[in-house]
C-alpha cells in the first residue's frame, strides 16, 4: 500500500509504498517559505495500513517585520505584518537641513519571508546668510552646509556713520533656512 503527503506546497516529500503492517518510518517535516509547519491532517500510522492514504500538511503563515532606520529622521513605525501580504509604502522622513535622498533598498511590494532594515541616506542642504548694508560696504553672502560653523565677516563701513551693530546675532552655526542681517 502507499501512504501519500500532500505538502500544500511545501518541499515534496516522497510516498511510501510497501507492505502491509511493516514498520513505517516517519519522514522529517516539509518547510515552506513564510510559512511554519502546523502538522498533519492525521498521525502518520507506525504500521502500513490495509488501504492508500493521503496525508495533507497544515500551514500557519508568518509575520514578518520591516524596519526602518531613518539616521535621525523623523521616526517611521516598523510594519508587521503576514507572509506576501501587500505593504504600503510610508511617507519620506524628514530631516532639518537635510533632504531626504532615499532607502538603501527597496521597500518591497509584498512582505518578504524574513525580518528586514531599511535605512535613510540624506543629503545635507545648503544655506545662505546676507547681509544688508543699508549702503554700507558690500559683505558677500555666506553659503554653506547646515550646521557648519559660520566665520563672522568684518564690520561693514559707512562714510559718516558708525557702525552700530546688527539687527540679528549672526548665528555661530549655519541654520537650516537662508536669512538676511541687516546693519
Amino acid at each position: 500500500y502507499t501512504i501519500t503527503f500532500d505538502t500544500k506546497g511545501g518541499t515534496a516529500i516522497p510516498a511510501i509504498t510497501q507492505n502491509y503492517n511493516t514498520d513505517v518510518v516517519k519522514p522529517a517535516d516539509p518547510t515552506k517559505t513564510g510559512y511554519t509547519f502546523a502538522g498533519w491532517d492525521r498521525e502518520i500510522p507506525e504500521k502500513m495500513p490495509a488501504e492508500n492514504i493521503t496525508i495533507t500538511a497544515s500551514w500557519t503563515i508568518n509575520q514578518y517585520t520591516i524596519t526602518f532606520d531613518t539616521k535621525g529622521g523623523t521616526a517611521i513605525p516598523a510594519i508587521t505584518q503576514d507572509y506576501n501580504t501587500a505593504v504600503t509604502k510610508p511617507a519620506d522622513p524628514t530631516k532639518t537641513g537635510y533632504t531626504f535622498a532615499g532607502w538603501d533598498k527597496e521597500i518591497p511590494e509584498k512582505m518578504p519571508a524574513e525580518n528586514i532594515t531599511i535605512t535613510a541616506s540624506w543629503t545635507i542642504n545648503q544655506y545662505t546668510i546676507t547681509f544688508d548694508t543699508k549702503g554700507g560696504t558690500a559683505i558677500p553672502a555666506i553659503t554653506q552646509d547646515y550646521n557648519s560653523d559660520v566665520t563672522k565677516p568684518a564690520d561693514p563701513t559707512k562714510t559718516g556713520y558708525t557702525f552700530a551693530g546688527w539687527d540679528r546675532e549672526i548665528p555661530e552655526k549655519m541654520p537650516a533656512e537662508n536669512i538676511t542681517i541687516t546693519a
